[in-house]
């Protein structure tokens, strides 16, 4: 929920009769697209599994992985949970006004986890936290502020280019190229077309992919060799839906793609899934 207030408290009764309404949408109403995904399911999480799941998601390929503003959670790929770390911003990155926690991604062992300070952006680091655990590694990475004047919302991980990219939130012209091996700067790919409000971006299949919260809650395929951009969906969520994280995972249903967006109300988040209807 970058820039925006936590979920609200609400009556067990309101949260109920809501999240079954939204349940039952979610599997009858698949959302308009761009073309290459369309929405075949989804789940609907209240109370304080909406809180601790409205940033960010990632997955090894057995559990997911969440984030929120200022922790992370593991939990079995139905959503149970597995483990909190509910205060999770070591404290040096705390010490310099860090404060929220975008979306994650998973590499190797690893959960890296963008944060950022609400005040200026001037310390955007990079934190590597035990997936198994959730504990701080102890290793973290001061990104160059000059890159990310608004803040780092997000990361993701190509270990098949040994890379690591980041962006700008909004007015965004170019992807911010890092190296694996230790985060340090490598170049910078220019878009071929500015996007905007990325709140979250994963690679599938050699292309970035990512998660605006504009008017159409767009998704875009983006080259990272070339910068090419493609909106490949626009999920047209209802007005004053915040759009957040997404990660990728073939399921038996044949879902590939996942999706967390805040419900207006702030009462409840969504976890919806779309398989490709194409085979680009």
């Amino acid at each position: 929920m970058r820039r925006r207030s936590a979920c609200r408290a609400a009556t067990a009764t309101v949260n109920t009769v809501c999240g079954a309404v939204l349940a039952v949408a979610l599997t009858t109403s698949p959302a308009l697209a761009a073309g290459e995904w369309r929405q075949t399911s989804g789940k609907t999480f209240l109370f304080l599994d909406a809180l601790q799941r409205s940033q960010g998601v990632a997955t090894d390929g057995q559990t997911w992985f969440f984030s929120w503003q200022n922790g992370l959670q593991r939990t079995t790929l139905d959503g149970s949970r597995i483990i909190d770390k509910p205060f999770a911003i070591p404290k040096r990155i705390a010490d310099l006004g860090g404060n929220h926690i975008g979306d994650i991604d998973y590499h190797d062992g690893r959960i890296y986890a963008p944060i950022e300070d609400g005040s200026g952006y001037r310390h955007p680091f990079i934190a590597l936290f035990d997936a198994q655990t959730l504990e701080f590694t102890g290793t973290a990475y001061e990104l160059p502020q000059n890159l990310h004047t608004q803040g780092v919302p997000w990361v993701a991980v190509d270990p098949a280019r040994g890379y690591v990219y980041t962006a700008e939130w909004s007015n965004t012209t170019a992807l911010n190229v890092f190296s694996l091996a230790d985060l340090s700067f490598v170049k910078q790919v220019p878009l071929s077309t500015t996007v905007g409000r990325i709140q979250g971006a994963k690679i599938h299949q050699g292309k970035l992919y990512a998660s605006a919260d504009n008017d159409l809650k767009s998704i875009y395929r983006i080259d990272p060799d070339t910068g090419a951009v493609a909106d490949v969906l626009d999920r047209d969520l209802p007005s004053g839906t915040e759009a957040e994280g997404l990660a990728f995972l073939p399921t038996a249903d044949g879902t590939v793609m996942h999706t967390l967006d805040v419900a207006p109300s702030r009462l409840w988040v969504n976890f919806r899934n779309y398989q490709p209807t194409t085979t680009s």
